[in-house]
């Protein structure tokens, strides 16, 4: 394969010898010749880089032409899979996408596009059978999956591989800031790219049905609003909320519990993309500590206690591994927690099937792995690295594509309405829709497409702004860890975690007993010495960047 991608970049590679052997000789004869020669110098450079986009463009064009002939004579268009998950499943209108996808893919690509969209319970081990059995995956989500996990197991390709990513990746360089690009860089190679979307976020949203508040009367005005626009509640508050729902509904569950109460909860920063080893005041300092050790975690786990001992929550909750915003849209749950950010209960609406109403309860936080907690990357055994880089290109610049990637077809999923934005088709809503992902966060470029009802145009600077406003960021942001070398620590951590920590997390065990458990376990898998490993990565990287 690599010979084979070396043969279609000699051509380029030879042009940038020949253009990197040009230069200027250096002059001493004072400021106006030293100014006139910075200026012919950047002109010179800037030349030298219009000419080597171009070419890049040149090969890019090039490459599709030759696919589209060699389709017109056998027939047959080369195929690109790219696999993502929803909350639901399987979309009941996917093949009816997919065949507008192609239609349109095949003349500005040279290729059948096909979405491969699996329910979130099964993604990770589906992709893992996938990715490590040969069957076609060619660009995939590593959210669920694990970026970290993904690099480690080969699944990934290095983008950067001969020149590739210069060559048929402009587009996303153009869209994506470098220091963004370079925070998916583990061991120094890009081996991802990240989705555009909201990398600070709100820590600790809770959401409730509207229907619901409205049954117990409760007026949601009395609360002040958050920066956000949303209503700023307390623990207090939200207790209060969750006694009057179990009273008011006792045959439904108040809570659709996950294990997230540390990622979109907590200001706690996984360094690593792993919580075995936390900074726990990430703004102000760089020692890694045991979060499970920590009052946070304590606090955590006594609320959720309470809220099984009170009834909240399922007793399955420990098994049933649907999303809690497919749990919310079944009308079995009333809430749920997540993350927050500008136009978030648009999306959570959509995502729950009601009205939803979001309480703020966190703080805007930026991790360091905010950037790169799920990049989209190619399959290192991808047939055609090249045709699946132009794809992976196009999904953050082609709004054709991100459209019916995030809303479908127009006229049957979506219609747009008057003001830019779009709503559902005629006859369709959020329960009979054929094609509605409610994964918008995680889609490469959302902003290149529509906002839905309700959301501002602009939304994409929201975001933005958002991330460049964020009041608490990491001092370690854009530090990626390479645990690769420390594997199988890794795995047996994540085995005691998974053995005691899901029982504590959900309320099922009294906290100090379930807490002891955990630490006995995770200290008897190795857990100071992986500490310490993540704090000599950390302190080293921290030195290169003038960090203290």
């Amino acid at each position: 394969m690599k010979k084979k991608i070396a043969s279609l970049l000699l051509s380029a590679t030879t042009a940038a010898m020949v253009l990197s052997g040009c230069g200027s000789a250096a002059t001493e004869t004072g400021e106006q010749d030293q100014s006139q020669e910075k200026t012919e110098s950047e002109d010179k450079a800037e030349t030298t880089s219009e000419d080597t986009d171009a070419a890049s463009e040149d090969k890019a064009a090039q490459a599709i032409a030759d696919r589209k002939a060699e389709a017109e004579k056998s027939g047959t268009y080369q195929k690109v899979v790219i696999s993502f998950f929803d909350w639901t499943g399987r979309p009941a209108g996917l093949d009816r996408v997919n065949e507008a996808l192609c239609a349109y893919t095949e003349e500005t690509l040279g290729l059948d596009v096909e979405l491969q969209i699996i329910d979130s319970a099964a993604y990770g081990d589906d992709m893992k059978l996938m990715l490590s059995s040969g069957e076609q995956v060619d660009i995939f989500s590593t959210c669920i999956l694990g970026y970290s996990s993904s690099i480690n197991n080969g699944y990934t390709l290095d983008l950067e591989e001969n020149g590739m990513f210069d060559d048929y990746c402009g587009g996303i360089k153009e869209k994506v800031r470098q220091d963004y690009i370079d925070a998916c860089r583990v061991g120094g190679v890009l081996y991802g790219t990240p989705p555009i979307k909201d990398y600070a976020i709100e820590t600790c949203a809770v959401c409730v049905g509207q229907e619901y508040l409205d049954g117990i009367g409760y007026d949601v005005s009395k609360l002040p609003l958050s920066d956000l626009g949303y209503p700023k509640a307390t623990w207090d508050d939200i207790n209060e909320i969750y006694s009057q729902l179990h009273a008011k509904y006792p045959d439904k569950y108040v809570m659709a519990i996950q294990d997230n109460e540390l990622t979109q909860g907590s200001s706690v920063d996984n360094i690593g993309g792993d919580y075995f080893g936390t900074l726990l005041d990430p703004q102000n300092s760089l020692k890694i500590e045991d979060v499970y050790a920590s009052d946070i975690f304590k606090e955590w786990a006594q609320r959720a206690y309470d809220w099984n001992q009170a009834g909240y929550l399922s007793q399955d909750a420990l098994t049933d591994t649907t999303g809690a915003s497919a749990k919310v849209k079944s009308g079995s749950y009333m809430a749920m927690m997540a993350c927050c950010k500008p136009g978030y209960k648009t999306q959570i609406s959509g995502e729950c099937g009601r009205d939803m109403v979001v309480f703020d309860v966190g703080e805007s936080f930026m991790s360091s792995s905010s950037i790169s907690s799920f990049p989209w990357c190619v399959n290192q055994n991808t047939e055609d690295p090249v045709a699946t880089l132009q794809v992976l290109n196009a999904l953050y610049t082609d709004s054709t594509i991100e459209t019916l990637m995030c809303w479908g077809q127009e006229g049957k999923d979506f219609q747009v309405n008057s003001d830019g934005t779009i709503t559902y088709a005629d006859g369709v809503d959020a329960n009979n829709s054929e094609y509605y992902p409610n994964v918008l966060w995680l889609m490469p470029n959302p902003y290149v497409t529509y906002v839905w009802q309700g959301d501002p145009l602009d939304l994409g600077q929201q975001i933005s702004d958002f991330n460049d406003n964020c009041a608490c960021k990491s001092k370690a942001l854009g530090f990626t860890w390479d645990n690769s070398d420390y594997a199988s620590e890794y795995t047996a951590l994540k085995n005691a975690y998974d053995e005691f920590g899901p029982s504590v997390v959900y309320g099922f065990v009294e906290p100090e007993k379930g807490i002891a458990d955990l630490e006995n376990a995770l200290k008897a898998a190795g857990l100071d010495d992986y500490m310490a490993a993540k704090q000599e990565a950390l302190d080293a990287w921290a030195k290169e960047n003038g960090i203290n």
